[in-house]
C-alpha cells in the first residue's frame, strides 16, 4: 500500500549565509593602497551576485585574472567568486574559493578587518557547500574575534551560520529561529542604510516560520525582505525565492492550482539564473503532482530536481529529491526502487554531524548565548555556586577515602547500581516508564516563569503484526533502532524514555508550542527515513504515530500528571486514527482553567471553537468524539502493511 504523502522540507533553498555580511568596499584606512578602480569592481560584483550570478563569476574571474592583485581586492573577489559559483551549482569551484580564502588568511600584515571579512566569506561557503566541520571551526574563530573586538557583523553571520547547521544539518527549525531572533536583535540596533545581508537575514526569518508553517508571520517576515529588496540593487534571485515561497503558503492552504501556476511562473527564469531555486521548485511541483494523484508526472519533476542537485553539489537537495522519487516509486507501486532511493537518502544522513561537530557547535552555542545576552551572568554564577558545592563533595570523599571508608563508598556505589538498574529499561537503554514520570516531575520544578512542559507520546506503527510476521528477534531489532533514532532526533536535554511495548516518550521542558509542534513533526519525519535490517534481504521503514500535550494542560494550572497522560493519549487517538506517520497535538489555553478536563477531551472541536485549546497535526483530521466516528474502519493492530513499510 503507497505511504502517506509527506511534506518535504526544502530546506535548501535558504541561502542562510550572510553572503559577505560585510559587503566588499573600500576599507578605510587599510585598503588606502588598493587601486580604487579594483575595488569599484569587487563591490560591483558583489551588488550583482544575488540577481546575476553569472554576470558576477565574469567579473571576478576578469578580477583575479589581473597581475599583481592587492591582497584586500583578491579577497573580495575570491568570495564573490565563491558565492556565485555556488549560486550557478558549480560546488567544486565554490569549495576552491573558501580554500583560497583560508590561504590568504595567512597573509603576513592581513589587517584585521580584511581578515574578519576572508573568515566570514570561506565559514559561510564552507557551510553551503555542506562542509561542516571546516565551517564550524572558522565560526568560531569569527565569534571570539567579533566579540573582543565589538563587531556586530561578525557576531550577527556567527549566530545565522549556528541556525544553518540547527536548521540544515540537525533539521531543527525551531532551534534555528532563537538564534535568527538574536542575529535580528543586533542587526536592529544598527544604524546605517539597508544593506544586502538584511534582505537575507529577513528571508532567513520568513523561511524558517514557513518551515514551521507559521505562515502569517512568514508572510510579514517575507514581505519585510522584499521591503528591503526594493531599496537594495539586484536582488532578482531573493526576489524569486519569495515568489516561490509565497506559492508554497497557498500550497499549503489547499490552493494547489494557484500555487502551480505562481511556481510554473518563476520555473523559466530560475533555470537560467537559480539552479538551486529552480531545484526547490521542481520539487514543489512534484508534491503537487503527487497529491493530485499524477505519479508519473511526479517521478518526471524529482528525476530533474534529483539530476540538477547531484550536478550542483546540493546535498540537502539531493536527500529532499530521493525522498519525493521514493514516495512516487511507492505509488508506482515499485517497491525495488522505493528501497534504492530510502538507502541512498539514509547514507545521506548517516554523513550529517557527527560527534566531535556537535560537541563544537555545542561549544560554538554556550559562547554566543554567554557573550551576546547579559541574562546569562546569572546562569555563571550558578555555576560558580555548583562548582563550589561540587568541590565541597570531592573534600568530603577524600575525608572518607583517608579515614578508611572505602567500604561505606561500595555500598553506596552498590546501592546507586541497583537504583539506576530500576529506572533503565533493559532492552533499549532508555528511562522506564516509573522514571518518566520521575522526570516529568522534575521538569516541572524546573521550569521557569509561564514556561510547560511538553509531553510526546509515540507509538510504532503496526508493531504487533511485525511480531506476529516476522518474530521478537526483529522486534527487538525495530525497538532498539526507534529508540536510537528518537535520542539522535532531540534536543541535548530532552528526555526519551520507553513508556511500554512500542509506546515511547520524549518530554522537552520549558518550551512552547510551537517548538512542540515541531519536535513532533520532526520525530515522526526522522523515523519513516529509518531502515531496520531485520534479516538478510528483509528491510523494514517503521512509522510513528504521535500525540502531543503540554504539562501542566494550562497555563498557571497545577500539574496534574493523570490530566496530561489523559489529553496526550487523546491525542495520539486522533493520529492513530487519521492514519499513520503522522501527529496531533493539544494545547490548553488560559480560558480553558476552570472547564472541566472530561468536556475537553470528549470534544476538542468545541472546546477549539471555546477558544479553550488550540490543536494541530501532520495532516487535517478529525477531533469528533470517538463514538461519532463508531461506524470508520476500525484500526486493526494485525495489519501491519497497513502501518509498517516492508521492503524486500
Amino acid at each position: 500500500m503507497p505511504r502517506p504523502l509527506r511534506a518535504t522540507r526544502f530546506r535548501r533553498l535558504m541561502p542562510w549565509a550572510v553572503l559577505a555580511t560585510v559587503v566588499a568596499g573600500p576599507a578605510g584606512a587599510q585598503t588606502v593602497e588598493a587601486d580604487a578602480r579594483l575595488m569599484d569592481q569587487v563591490a560591483r560584483c558583489h551588488a550583482t551576485v544575488h540577481g546575476a550570478p553569472r554576470e558576477a563569476l565574469a567579473i571576478a574571474t576578469r578580477l583575479l585574472a589581473t597581475p599583481a592583485l592587492p591582497v584586500v581586492v583578491e579577497i573580495g573577489a575570491e568570495g564573490c567568486r565563491g558565492f556565485a559559483s555556488q549560486l550557478l551549482g558549480q560546488g567544486d569551484a565554490s569549495l576552491e574559493s573558501a580554500a583560497r580564502l583560508q590561504a590568504l588568511l595567512r597573509t603576513p600584515g592581513l589587517p584585521a578587518f580584511e581578515r574578519g571579512r576572508a573568515l566570514q566569506m570561506a565559514a559561510t561557503l564552507l557551510q553551503r557547500n555542506g562542509q561542516t566541520t571546516e565551517g564550524l571551526q572558522l565560526l568560531e574563530s569569527m565569534l571570539e574575534r567579533g566579540i573582543a573586538e565589538g563587531d556586530v557583523g561578525s557576531q550577527i553571520t556567527a549566530l545565522t551560520g549556528i541556525a544553518l547547521i540547527r536548521g540544515e544539518q540537525m533539521d531543527d527549525p525551531e532551534g534555528a529561529l532563537h538564534y535568527l531572533k538574536q542575529a535580528l536583535a543586533l542587526s536592529d540596533h544598527l544604524r546605517r542604510p539597508p544593506l544586502p545581508q538584511d534582505v537575507m537575514l529577513h528571508y532567513n526569518h520568513g523561511y524558517t516560520l514557513l518551515r514551521l508553517k507559521r505562515h502569517d508571520e512568514a508572510e510579514r517576515a517575507f514581505a519585510r525582505a522584499e521591503s528591503i529588496a526594493g531599496r537594495v540593487s539586484s536582488q532578482d534571485v531573493m526576489l524569486h525565492r519569495i515568489r516561490g515561497h509565497r506559492a508554497e503558503i497557498q500550497h499549503a492552504r489547499g490552493r494547489l492550482e494557484a500555487a502551480r501556476a505562481q511556481f510554473l511562473a518563476i520555473l523559466p527564469w530560475q533555470a537560467k539564473n537559480d539552479p538551486l531555486g529552480q531545484i526547490v521548485t521542481l520539487q514543489r511541483l512534484a508534491r503537487i503532482a503527487l497529491e493530485q494523484q499524477q505519479p508519473r508526472q511526479a517521478r518526471e519533476l524529482g528525476e530533474q530536481a534529483l539530476a540538477l542537485a547531484e550536478t550542483g553539489k546540493f546535498p540537502e537537495a539531493t536527500r529532499d529529491s530521493l525522498d519525493i522519487l521514493a514516495e512516487t516509486s511507492v505509488a508506482l507501486g515499485d517497491t525495488a526502487q522505493a528501497r534504492d532511493y530510502l538507502r541512498q537518502a539514509r547514507q545521506i544522513d548517516q554523513a550529517r554531524m557527527k560527534g566531535d561537530d556537535l560537541n563544537r557547535l555545542a561549544r560554538l552555542q554556550a559562547t554566543a548565548e554567554k557573550a551576546l545576552d547579559p541574562a546569562r551572568i546569572n546562569a555563571v554564577q550558578e555555576a560558580s555556586r555548583d562548582r563550589l558545592l561540587r568541590n565541597a563533595a570531592l573534600a568530603a570523599a577524600l575525608i572518607l577515602l583517608l579515614g578508611g571508608g572505602a567500604l561505606y563508598l561500595r555500598m553506596r556505589r552498590q546501592q546507586r547500581q541497583l537504583r539506576r538498574l530500576g529506572t533503565i529499561d533493559a532492552l533499549t537503554g532508555l528511562p522506564n516508564r516509573r522514571e518518566a514520570q520521575r522526570l516529568l516531575d522534575a521538569a516541572m520544578s524546573a521550569r521557569t516563569g509561564e514556561a510547560r512542559s511538553a509531553v510526546l507520546l509515540l507509538e510504532i506503527d503496526g508493531f504487533k503484526a511485525l511480531n506476529d510476521l516476522h518474530g521478537h528477534a526483529a522486534g527487538d531489532l525495530l525497538l532498539r533502532a526507534v529508540a536510537e533514532e528518537l535520542v539522535r532526533g532531540s534536543d541535548q536535554h530532552d528526555h526519551v524514555a520507553r513508556w511500554g511495548g512500542a509506546t515511547f516518550v520524549v518530554i522537552r521542558a520549558n518550551t512552547s508550542q510551537a517548538a512542540a509542534f515541531a519536535l513532533a513533526a520532526h520525530l515522526c519525519r526522522r523515523i519513516e527515513r529509518l531502515q531496520v535490517d531485520v534479516a538478510p534481504g528483509q528491510c523494514l521503514t517503521p512509522s510513528l504515530s504521535a500525540g502531543v500535550a503540554p504539562h501542566p494542560l494550562f497555563p498557571g494550572a497545577t500539574a496534574n500528571q493523570t490530566d496530561t497522560l489523559r489529553a496526550v493519549s487523546r491525542a495520539l487517538q486522533v493520529a492513530r486514527r487519521s492514519g499513520v506517520g503522522t501527529w496531533a497535538g493539544l494545547w490548553g489555553l488560559a480560558d480553558g482553567r476552570t472547564v472541566d478536563l472530561y468536556s475537553i477531551l470528549r470534544d476538542p472541536e468545541h472546546a477549539l471553537a471555546q477558544g479553550w485549546i488550540a490543536i494541530g497535526g501532520g495532516r487535517p483530521m478529525s477531533w469528533a468524539p470517538p463514538r461519532e466516528v463508531a461506524a470508520a474502519p476500525a484500526r486493526d493492530e494485525n495489519r501491519g502493511p497497513n502501518r509498517m513499510s516492508h521492503l524486500p
